[in-house]
């Protein structure tokens, strides 16, 4: 876990303001009351995406919410396509050679 103030040394982007308001709009989930909140590997990751995007890239906050929207579902997608290939992957090799085939004939239409 990640303190506040550990997250606001480590990036010197990051400010209070971007934090709250990236809370606010639930794009970063820390735990605790506001004035211990702490931050997830994940929201610490996400927080300097979040300034790379707003301050680097200079996108305004609803172009920032949309972009993690869209980069949360890339990430959701490949997980459940890696779930796939792991269930496909359990197959006997009869299956796995007949959606092999399936995939190829549609991937030729």
């Amino acid at each position: 876990m990640t303190t506040l103030d550990e997250l606001l040394r480590q990036d010197r982007r990051l400010t209070l303001i971007h934090v709250e308001r990236w809370v606010a709009r639930g794009l970063l989930r820390p735990t605790g009351p506001a004035e211990h909140w702490n931050f997830e590997q994940i929201d610490v990751a996400r927080a300097h995406l979040l300034a790379e995007l707003a301050d680097d890239i200079g996108l305004d906050d609803d172009t920032v919410e949309a972009m993690v929207g869209l980069i949360d579902q890339v990430h959701t997608l490949r997980a459940q396509i890696s779930l796939l290939g792991q269930a496909i992957a359990e197959q006997p090799t009869a299956t796995r050679d007949s959606i092999a085939e399936a995939v190829k004939r549609l991937y030729q239409r």
